[in-house]
């Protein structure tokens, strides 16, 4: 058993230490003195706090980098891009995500968001407000908050659907060191860990909040039977200080390309084509695939539909990291989602190919807005 553990250790620091924050400096540790080290509870002082902490991100950071994420994540429109913000046919929208990730693990790591948006016209201009709220707990109590309001314009540029989107917002982080037990909670009494001792450590916080800042924008265009969307979008343009240790540790900025491309192969079949690709100063990470919708029946407003389809989550200077099977429909105002991801990381072993499970859900009204129409009469 132990062996077992020491060789899945070993795998999981080498790709680690390749992607290990600033504020989590593990760069000179071994496979075999960080295994010494828990087998012993030799680790003091700050090493300990950092190894501690390394514990309730590891995960973390082998799947992806520092924000949360969905692999549907073309249903969680706020999250991808600030500039999706009102970026739908319809008066308002509301819209929840969920997702839970690897569950086999002792303490699996689940996300939830909410949020919905709305256009208005002041001036006869296309302005829309949206509000997204995020809550993540990761396995060893690594909770993570956050509220983020966005504001979007569009307009057209010629042929082309123009979005430009910001979004402030508050980031909230905690962790909850009395979940934990430290060397000096030993009770020699008992032989027992007892987290209400002191842990002795004097230079850690459990808390860190701070501002966060970003912006995209999103350009869209129908050519015929194709109809391509662009997105760019910049996360942490404040480049905001994280940490929970005494240090100076600030997020690099976090950049994300999407591409959305529909193919309207006839009226009943639309192939769509998802691609994303993010890049920060430690991890990048690339999703793409593809949903093949059958159309069952239209309306004035809306499609009734269902689809289904299949996606790749991996990286350009790592190993591949899952496959995503997709199913879902739309029905009057409500599109529903679901989603599974297959493990194929070094993780794969520990939880048996198995990863996450989504489900997303979607609430858009009608448009009340009256649009142009050309209306061709006889000449005399």
């Amino acid at each position: 058993m132990n062996r077992n553990f020491k060789n899945i250790l070993q795998k999981l620091i080498t790709t680690f230490k390749k992607r290990v924050p600033d504020f989590l400096p593990l760069k000179a540790v071994s496979s075999a003195s960080l295994w010494e080290g828990f087998r012993m509870g030799g680790y003091k002082g700050e090493a300990r706090v950092r190894l501690t902490l390394c514990a309730l991100f590891f995960l973390t950071f082998i799947s992806e980098a520092q924000d949360v994420h969905f692999s549907q994540y073309y249903f969680s429109p706020l999250s991808l891009n600030p500039a999706n913000t009102g970026n739908y046919k319809g008066d308002y929208r509301f819209f929840g995500n969920y997702r839970s990730q690897w569950r086999d693990i002792s303490k699996a790591y689940n996300t939830y968001s909410a949020g919905g948006d709305v256009n208005f016209y002041p001036s006869n201009l296309n302005f829309s407000g949206g509000l997204i709220f995020i809550s993540d707990k990761s396995g060893g109590n690594l909770n993570v908050s956050k509220i983020m309001p966005s504001l979007a314009f569009h307009h057209k540029l010629g042929e082309f659907n123009m979005s430009y989107g910001v979004q402030p917002g508050y980031v909230m982080k905690s962790i909850d060191f009395y979940s934990h037990s430290f060397p000096e909670q030993l009770n020699w009494s008992t032989g027992k860990f007892d987290n209400t001792l002191t842990n002795s450590e004097t230079n850690v916080i459990q808390r860190s909040n701070y501002f966060d800042l970003n912006a995209g924008i999103v350009s869209s265009r129908r050519f015929g039977k194709i109809e391509p969307e662009i997105g760019i979008a910049i996360f942490h343009i404040n480049k905001p200080k994280e940490t929970f240790v005494s240090g100076n540790n600030h997020l690099q900025i976090r950049q994300a390309y999407n591409i959305g491309l529909n193919y309207y192969l006839n009226d009943k079949i639309i192939l769509k084509g998802y691609s994303l690709y993010g890049y920060t100063t430690k991890a990048s990470d690339w999703v793409s695939g593809v949903n093949v919708e059958y159309v069952l029946s239209k309306s004035t407003f809306f499609t009734n539909s269902v689809f289904g389809g299949f996606m790749w989550r991996s990286g350009f200077n790592r190993n591949p990291d899952a496959g995503i099977a997709t199913i879902g429909m739309n029905y009057s105002h409500y599109t529903i989602g679901f989603s599974y991801d297959i493990t194929f990381s070094g993780l794969k072993t520990a939880v048996d190919y198995k990863g996450a499970f989504e489900l997303a859900l979607i609430y858009r009204a009608r448009n009340s807005r009256l649009g142009k129409k050309i209306i061709p009469c006889e000449r005399y």
